[in-house]
Protein backbone atom coordinates (compact mmCIF):
# COMPACT_ATOMS: atom_id res chain seq x y z
CA UNK A 1 0.00 0.00 0.00
CA UNK A 2 1.43 3.37 -1.03
CA UNK A 3 1.53 6.33 1.37
CA UNK A 4 -1.26 8.03 -0.59
CA UNK A 5 -3.48 4.97 -0.23
CA UNK A 6 -2.67 4.80 3.47
CA UNK A 7 -3.67 8.44 3.97
CA UNK A 8 -6.90 7.93 2.05
CA UNK A 9 -7.71 4.84 4.09
CA UNK A 10 -7.07 6.69 7.34
CA UNK A 11 -9.11 9.76 6.42
CA UNK A 12 -12.04 7.96 4.77
CA UNK A 13 -14.00 7.36 8.06
CA UNK A 14 -13.72 11.08 8.81
CA UNK A 15 -14.33 12.57 5.37
CA UNK A 16 -17.21 10.36 4.24
CA UNK A 17 -19.71 11.61 6.90
CA UNK A 18 -18.71 15.21 6.12
CA UNK A 19 -19.22 14.66 2.40
CA UNK A 20 -22.63 13.09 3.03
CA UNK A 21 -23.67 16.13 5.10
CA UNK A 22 -22.47 18.55 2.44
CA UNK A 23 -24.24 16.55 -0.25
CA UNK A 24 -27.51 16.60 1.72
CA UNK A 25 -27.26 20.38 2.20
CA UNK A 26 -26.49 20.85 -1.48
CA UNK A 27 -29.55 18.81 -2.43
CA UNK A 28 -31.75 20.94 -0.15
CA UNK A 29 -30.35 24.12 -1.69
CA UNK A 30 -30.92 22.79 -5.19
CA UNK A 31 -34.49 21.91 -4.27
CA UNK A 32 -35.19 25.49 -3.15
CA UNK A 33 -33.50 26.91 -6.24
CA UNK A 34 -35.48 24.65 -8.58
CA UNK A 35 -38.73 25.65 -6.90
CA UNK A 36 -37.93 29.35 -7.32
CA UNK A 37 -36.88 28.84 -10.95
CA UNK A 38 -40.12 26.98 -11.65
CA UNK A 39 -42.02 30.12 -10.64
CA UNK A 40 -39.90 32.21 -13.01
CA UNK A 41 -40.43 29.73 -15.87
CA UNK A 42 -44.19 29.84 -15.30
CA UNK A 43 -44.11 33.63 -15.49
CA UNK A 44 -42.09 33.53 -18.71
CA UNK A 45 -44.41 30.95 -20.25
CA UNK A 46 -47.42 33.07 -19.38
CA UNK A 47 -45.83 36.15 -20.92
CA UNK A 48 -44.92 34.23 -24.06
CA UNK A 49 -48.50 33.01 -24.50
CA UNK A 50 -49.81 36.52 -24.01
CA UNK A 51 -47.43 38.20 -26.46
CA UNK A 52 -49.53 37.59 -29.65
CA UNK A 53 -52.56 39.20 -28.00
CA UNK A 54 -50.51 42.08 -26.65
CA UNK A 55 -48.79 42.70 -29.98
CA UNK A 56 -52.18 42.88 -31.66
CA UNK A 57 -53.11 45.68 -29.32
CA UNK A 58 -49.96 47.76 -29.69
CA UNK A 59 -51.93 50.42 -31.51
CA UNK A 60 -53.76 50.96 -28.23
CA UNK A 61 -51.61 53.02 -25.84
CA UNK A 62 -53.23 51.38 -22.81
CA UNK A 63 -52.23 47.96 -24.19
CA UNK A 64 -48.65 49.18 -24.62
CA UNK A 65 -48.62 50.44 -21.03
CA UNK A 66 -49.91 47.06 -19.82
CA UNK A 67 -47.09 45.33 -21.68
CA UNK A 68 -44.48 47.65 -20.13
CA UNK A 69 -45.95 47.03 -16.67
CA UNK A 70 -45.93 43.26 -17.19
CA UNK A 71 -42.31 43.25 -18.31
CA UNK A 72 -41.29 45.50 -15.40
CA UNK A 73 -43.11 43.28 -12.92
CA UNK A 74 -41.48 40.17 -14.34
CA UNK A 75 -38.05 41.82 -14.11
CA UNK A 76 -38.74 42.64 -10.45
CA UNK A 77 -39.79 39.05 -9.78
CA UNK A 78 -36.66 37.65 -11.44
CA UNK A 79 -34.44 40.03 -9.45
CA UNK A 80 -36.23 39.05 -6.23
CA UNK A 81 -35.69 35.35 -6.95
CA UNK A 82 -32.03 35.99 -7.80
CA UNK A 83 -31.41 37.77 -4.48
CA UNK A 84 -33.27 35.12 -2.51
CA UNK A 85 -31.30 32.28 -4.11
CA UNK A 86 -27.96 34.02 -3.52
CA UNK A 87 -28.95 34.83 0.06
CA UNK A 88 -29.88 31.21 0.76
CA UNK A 89 -26.62 29.95 -0.71
CA UNK A 90 -24.61 32.48 1.34
CA UNK A 91 -26.50 32.41 4.66
CA UNK A 92 -29.03 29.58 4.50
CA UNK A 93 -27.14 27.30 6.89
CA UNK A 94 -25.22 30.01 8.73
CA UNK A 95 -27.45 29.87 11.80
CA UNK A 96 -27.13 26.11 12.29
CA UNK A 97 -23.38 26.19 11.79
CA UNK A 98 -22.90 29.14 14.16
CA UNK A 99 -25.03 27.49 16.83
CA UNK A 100 -22.51 24.64 16.88
CA UNK A 101 -19.37 26.78 16.78
CA UNK A 102 -20.06 29.95 18.77
CA UNK A 103 -19.78 29.76 22.52
CA UNK A 104 -21.38 32.66 24.41
CA UNK A 105 -19.84 33.44 27.78
CA UNK A 106 -20.81 35.96 30.45
CA UNK A 107 -17.41 37.20 31.61
CA UNK A 108 -18.76 39.63 34.23
CA UNK A 109 -21.93 38.08 35.71
CA UNK A 110 -22.00 40.61 38.58
CA UNK A 111 -22.23 43.54 36.15
CA UNK A 112 -25.00 41.76 34.26
CA UNK A 113 -26.90 41.18 37.49
CA UNK A 114 -26.64 44.88 38.41
CA UNK A 115 -28.16 45.80 35.06
CA UNK A 116 -31.14 43.43 35.23
CA UNK A 117 -34.23 45.31 34.09
CA UNK A 118 -32.18 47.91 32.21
CA UNK A 119 -29.65 45.94 30.14
CA UNK A 120 -27.63 48.11 27.76
CA UNK A 121 -25.37 46.42 25.22
CA UNK A 122 -22.33 47.82 23.44
CA UNK A 123 -22.03 45.45 20.48
CA UNK A 124 -18.67 44.87 18.82
CA UNK A 125 -16.96 46.89 21.55
CA UNK A 126 -13.44 45.80 20.68
CA UNK A 127 -10.96 47.98 22.53
CA UNK A 128 -13.41 50.86 23.00
CA UNK A 129 -15.37 50.08 26.18
CA UNK A 130 -18.32 51.93 27.70
CA UNK A 131 -18.57 51.64 31.48
CA UNK A 132 -22.35 52.01 31.60
CA UNK A 133 -22.92 49.20 29.06
CA UNK A 134 -22.29 45.48 28.88
CA UNK A 135 -19.42 45.41 26.40
CA UNK A 136 -19.88 42.59 23.88
CA UNK A 137 -17.28 41.20 21.50
CA UNK A 138 -16.46 37.87 19.85
CA UNK A 139 -12.99 38.13 21.39
CA UNK A 140 -12.23 37.90 25.10
CA UNK A 141 -10.39 41.21 25.16
CA UNK A 142 -9.61 43.11 28.34
CA UNK A 143 -12.74 44.83 29.64
CA UNK A 144 -15.19 42.72 27.61
CA UNK A 145 -18.19 41.68 29.73
CA UNK A 146 -19.88 39.25 27.32
CA UNK A 147 -18.05 37.17 24.72
CA UNK A 148 -20.50 36.25 21.97
CA UNK A 149 -21.26 36.44 18.29
CA UNK A 150 -23.41 39.55 17.80
CA UNK A 151 -25.91 37.38 15.90
CA UNK A 152 -26.26 34.90 18.78
CA UNK A 153 -26.47 36.88 22.02
CA UNK A 154 -27.25 35.25 25.40
CA UNK A 155 -30.30 37.45 26.06
CA UNK A 156 -34.03 36.79 25.83
CA UNK A 157 -36.24 38.66 23.39
CA UNK A 158 -37.81 41.84 24.73
CA UNK A 159 -35.36 42.20 27.63
CA UNK A 160 -32.80 44.78 26.44
CA UNK A 161 -33.24 48.51 27.09
CA UNK A 162 -30.63 49.71 24.58
CA UNK A 163 -28.35 48.31 21.90
CA UNK A 164 -25.44 50.53 20.94
CA UNK A 165 -22.83 49.90 18.28
CA UNK A 166 -20.00 52.03 16.95
CA UNK A 167 -18.51 51.27 13.53
CA UNK A 168 -19.94 47.75 13.44
CA UNK A 169 -22.78 47.76 10.88
CA UNK A 170 -20.42 48.39 7.97
CA UNK A 171 -18.76 45.02 8.68
CA UNK A 172 -21.84 43.13 7.42
CA UNK A 173 -23.35 42.77 3.91
CA UNK A 174 -26.55 44.73 3.37
CA UNK A 175 -28.80 41.70 2.88
CA UNK A 176 -27.52 40.06 6.06
CA UNK A 177 -28.22 43.26 8.00
CA UNK A 178 -31.67 43.73 6.49
CA UNK A 179 -32.86 40.12 6.67
CA UNK A 180 -31.10 38.61 9.68
CA UNK A 181 -29.22 40.87 12.06
CA UNK A 182 -31.33 44.01 12.42
CA UNK A 183 -34.62 42.09 12.89
CA UNK A 184 -32.83 39.94 15.48
CA UNK A 185 -31.45 42.92 17.41
CA UNK A 186 -34.81 44.69 17.33
CA UNK A 187 -36.46 41.55 18.71
CA UNK A 188 -34.17 41.73 21.75
CA UNK A 189 -35.31 45.26 22.60
CA UNK A 190 -38.04 45.86 25.13
CA UNK A 191 -40.94 48.04 23.98
CA UNK A 192 -39.57 51.56 23.63
CA UNK A 193 -35.99 50.25 23.72
CA UNK A 194 -33.39 52.22 21.76
CA UNK A 195 -31.11 51.09 18.96
CA UNK A 196 -28.15 53.44 18.44
CA UNK A 197 -25.61 53.07 15.65
CA UNK A 198 -22.51 55.07 14.79
CA UNK A 199 -21.40 54.44 11.20
CA UNK A 200 -19.08 56.14 8.68
CA UNK A 201 -20.71 59.17 7.02
CA UNK A 202 -20.01 58.20 3.41
CA UNK A 203 -21.81 61.22 1.95
CA UNK A 204 -19.65 63.71 3.83
CA UNK A 205 -16.42 61.86 3.06
CA UNK A 206 -17.20 61.61 -0.66
CA UNK A 207 -18.04 65.33 -0.77
CA UNK A 208 -14.86 66.18 1.16
CA UNK A 209 -12.80 64.00 -1.17
CA UNK A 210 -14.24 65.66 -4.26
CA UNK A 211 -13.51 69.07 -2.69
CA UNK A 212 -9.89 68.02 -2.10
CA UNK A 213 -10.14 68.17 1.70
CA UNK A 214 -10.10 64.39 2.33
CA UNK A 215 -7.29 62.11 1.16
CA UNK A 216 -7.72 59.04 -1.02
CA UNK A 217 -5.95 56.70 1.41
CA UNK A 218 -8.30 57.77 4.21
CA UNK A 219 -11.32 57.28 1.94
CA UNK A 220 -10.06 53.87 0.83
CA UNK A 221 -9.47 52.61 4.37
CA UNK A 222 -12.78 53.88 5.72
CA UNK A 223 -14.60 52.36 2.73
CA UNK A 224 -12.97 48.92 2.78
CA UNK A 225 -11.64 48.60 6.34
CA UNK A 226 -8.09 48.32 7.64
CA UNK A 227 -8.10 44.58 6.77
CA UNK A 228 -5.65 43.75 9.56
CA UNK A 229 -7.55 40.67 10.78
CA UNK A 230 -10.50 38.48 9.71
CA UNK A 231 -13.28 40.76 10.97
CA UNK A 232 -11.62 44.02 9.88
CA UNK A 233 -13.21 44.24 6.42
CA UNK A 234 -16.05 46.55 5.42
CA UNK A 235 -18.92 45.25 3.29
CA UNK A 236 -21.22 48.23 3.47
CA UNK A 237 -21.59 52.00 3.47
CA UNK A 238 -24.42 54.36 4.39
CA UNK A 239 -25.91 57.71 3.60
CA UNK A 240 -28.17 59.51 6.06
CA UNK A 241 -31.22 58.45 4.07
CA UNK A 242 -30.14 54.82 3.62
CA UNK A 243 -29.36 54.15 7.29
CA UNK A 244 -32.68 55.65 8.39
CA UNK A 245 -34.57 53.60 5.80
CA UNK A 246 -32.77 50.43 6.92
CA UNK A 247 -33.72 50.96 10.57
CA UNK A 248 -37.34 51.75 9.65
CA UNK A 249 -37.58 48.52 7.64
CA UNK A 250 -36.37 46.64 10.72
CA UNK A 251 -39.33 47.92 12.74
CA UNK A 252 -37.85 50.95 14.50
CA UNK A 253 -39.70 54.24 14.86
CA UNK A 254 -38.91 57.86 15.79
CA UNK A 255 -35.65 57.52 13.89
CA UNK A 256 -33.42 60.57 14.17
CA UNK A 257 -29.88 61.64 13.32
CA UNK A 258 -28.05 62.59 16.49
CA UNK A 259 -24.99 63.73 14.55
CA UNK A 260 -23.49 63.70 11.07
CA UNK A 261 -20.31 65.04 9.43
CA UNK A 262 -18.65 64.46 12.82
CA UNK A 263 -14.89 63.97 12.53
CA UNK A 264 -13.51 60.96 14.39
CA UNK A 265 -9.87 60.23 13.66
CA UNK A 266 -9.40 59.66 9.95
CA UNK A 267 -13.11 59.42 9.11
CA UNK A 268 -16.33 61.35 9.33
CA UNK A 269 -19.14 59.56 11.12
CA UNK A 270 -22.84 59.87 11.86
CA UNK A 271 -24.96 58.67 14.76
CA UNK A 272 -28.56 57.53 14.39
CA UNK A 273 -31.14 56.32 16.90
CA UNK A 274 -34.46 54.49 16.58
CA UNK A 275 -36.90 52.99 19.07
CA UNK A 276 -38.79 49.74 19.07
CA UNK A 277 -42.42 50.66 18.58
CA UNK A 278 -45.24 48.89 20.38
CA UNK A 279 -46.65 45.90 18.53
CA UNK A 280 -43.42 45.11 16.68
CA UNK A 281 -43.29 41.36 16.24
CA UNK A 282 -40.39 39.43 17.69
CA UNK A 283 -38.36 37.86 14.89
Amino acid sequence: MTWKQAVKSTLRPITQPLLHRLDARTQRDLGRINAELAVVRAELDGLQRALPIVLGQLGDRSGERDLDNSVDELARRVEFVRKEVLFELRYGHRGAVDDEEVESRILDPEKLERMRGAIRLNLGAGHVKKAEYLNVDARALEGIDVMADVGHLPFEKGTVAEIYSAHMLEHFPLEQLRTVLLPYWVSLLAEGGAFVAVVPDMETMINEYVAGRFGFEELREVTYGSQEYEGDFHFNGFSRASIQTLLAEAGLAEIAMRAFARRNGMCYEMEVVGYRRSGTSEA
